[in-house]
């Protein structure tokens, strides 16, 4: 080891982070982790480093490689002095060095393998699939709501199977559009309770776990559009039980598939979905801020495209059950949620049958062809 890289250990040793090396000595980052991994310090040796001198030399007492949470200082009584207990807690880790390890972490990842898009595909048709009030890491009990019971573990089964069977039932559109149409997450964060007023809600596991199975599950989902279409167009809307968490899993997404050209993310701050195929306008809202006469007029405003267009469709949900009706010149629905009722739905009254469906639109003829799966489990 050169002088050089000696100063660096040394250094990282005594100031317990890479950051303040990099601050310290004024080297680049990159250069700094690469000395310290190829002289052994990993990133569990690093966290030694930080702890405190008793728990190191506890840990070399009992010889092990452990890294305490807590650890018991005993000191036994001589020549009649008094003994001492002490619990020794390490200080906390400086951010700097949790980023660093997060960064490690996700450094031995493989990115998304790109898939060769699929012949024969039919260049008039899109196939919308709105997945509405999927309601992730929410929790009910069959025996108490009446219908099925619902968890991270049957939610990731329940979609898998739903657009297995919707995808079979599918033209090969040449165009995809997946509209995550709200609610997506049962809870907005750790607190497990509604944003606006604060209700409490049954979750399934930590806010951690659910964002992970949730983002997993959708970016499964994406790559098989992707093997019957030729281009899949994603957008996330916000609800009312996720209006910060839906933003997670919009720039997870975006920044999984930012190199495939075949797989778009929108980003688009506003709550609203629009989309032109042809003669046809496709809407999509949440569904909880305005009824349909009130979006109509609206859309008929903002729209840069609405005199183009003859078929013109809006698509929310929100009050988790079938609704339709034309409004002028627009046709609205409401469409089922793909959550069955927790106990709190059940207690009032909502919640009706589940659904997912697709729904195909022709550029000169509008809506022709629609695949629905009930999400039933009896044929499992």
């Amino acid at each position: 080891m050169t002088p050089r890289q000696q100063q660096i250990v040394e250094a990282f040793k005594r100031l317990g982070s890479v950051s303040a090396v990099v601050k310290e000595l004024k080297l680049d980052r990159r250069n700094v982790q690469r000395l310290l991994n190829r002289v052994g310090l990993d990133a569990e040796e690093r966290k030694k480093h930080m702890l405190d001198p008793a728990i190191q030399s506890g840990m070399q007492a009992i010889g092990t490689n452990m890294v305490p949470a807590l650890a018991w200082a005993k000191i036994p009584p001589k020549d009649g002095e008094i003994g001492y207990s002490l619990m020794l807690k390490p200080e906390a880790e400086p951010p700097e060095a949790v980023a660093e390890r997060i960064r490690e972490a996700l450094e031995g990842l493989l990115p998304f393998e790109p898939v060769l898009p699929p012949e024969n595909v039919m260049a008039d048709l899109c196939a919308v699939y709105p997945l509405m009030d999927a309601h992730i890491g929410m929790l009910a009990w069959g025996q108490e709501t009446g219908s099925q019971d619902y968890d991270l573990d049957h939610a990731a089964k329940d979609m898998r199977h739903a657009f297995a069977k919707v995808l079979a039932l599918t033209p090969a559109a040449e165009q995809a559009v997946l509209i995550i149409g709200g609610d997506f997450f049962h809870a907005d964060d750790g607190r497990a309770e509604t944003p606006a007023n604060r209700h409490k809600l049954d979750v399934d596991g930590r806010f951690w776990k659910v964002l992970d199975v949730g983002i997993a599950i959708i970016a499964e989902t994406v790559e098989r559009l992707l093997m019957k279409h030729s281009n899949v167009l994603v957008r996330v809307l916000r609800g009312n039980h996720d209006p910060h968490s839906s933003l997670t899993l919009n720039f997870a997404l975006a920044e999984r598939y930012r190199n495939e050209p075949r797989i778009t993310i929108e980003k688009d701050p506003r709550d609203l979905f629009m989309m032109q195929w042809g003669r046809c306008a496709i809407f999509a809202h949440h569904g909880d801020k305005g009824k349909p006469q009130q979006m109509a007029l609206y859309l008929s405003d903002v729209c840069p495209f609405w005199s183009q267009t003859r078929h013109r469709h809006l698509l929310t949900g929100h009050i988790h059950h079938d609704a339709a009706k034309d409004v002028g010149p627009l046709r609205w629905e409401s469409l089922r949620a793909f959550c069955p009722p927790d106990a709190y739905a059940a207690g009032m009254g909502y919640g009706g049958r589940r659904a997912l469906q697709s729904i195909t639109f022709h550029k000169a003829d509008g809506l022709v062809l629609r695949a629905l799966d009930p999400i039933g489990r009896d044929e499992r």
